[in-house]
């Protein structure tokens, strides 16, 4: 069994960003996962910050980088993960410049 389960939801702030919205399912979140790799011609990356978890949530807070179309990304983001039945649920991910990154992925 994976740990994403098939019902899983990523959810991605925006609104005209190419990322932007609900990715449903393990297909539409790995999809969403390579776009990310594609769109920045595999530059993007993360510095991992910190981690708290719980069995019902963990909260991951990293920086976000990568080039596009000569445009520089440099963002701090907090992934809020949602687990039930000690599985993933959902992704809810938080931006802290959302304009500039809305702009980025658009």
């Amino acid at each position: 069994q994976s740990l994403i389960p098939e019902d899983a939801v990523w959810h991605f702030p925006g609104r005209h960003g190419q990322l932007a919205g609900a990715h449903r399912g393990r297909a539409s979140i790995f999809a969403f996962l390579l776009k990310v790799q594609a769109l920045t011609d595999h530059t993007f990356h993360l510095d991992l910050i910190d981690v708290v978890a719980n069995d019902d949530r963990a909260i991951a807070i990293f920086r976000g980088h990568g080039t596009r179309n000569g445009r520089m990304l440099d963002n701090p983001t907090c992934l809020h993960i949602v687990f039930k039945d000690g599985r993933i649920a959902e992704f809810w991910e938080f931006v802290w410049d959302l304009y500039s990154v809305d702009d980025f992925w658009a």
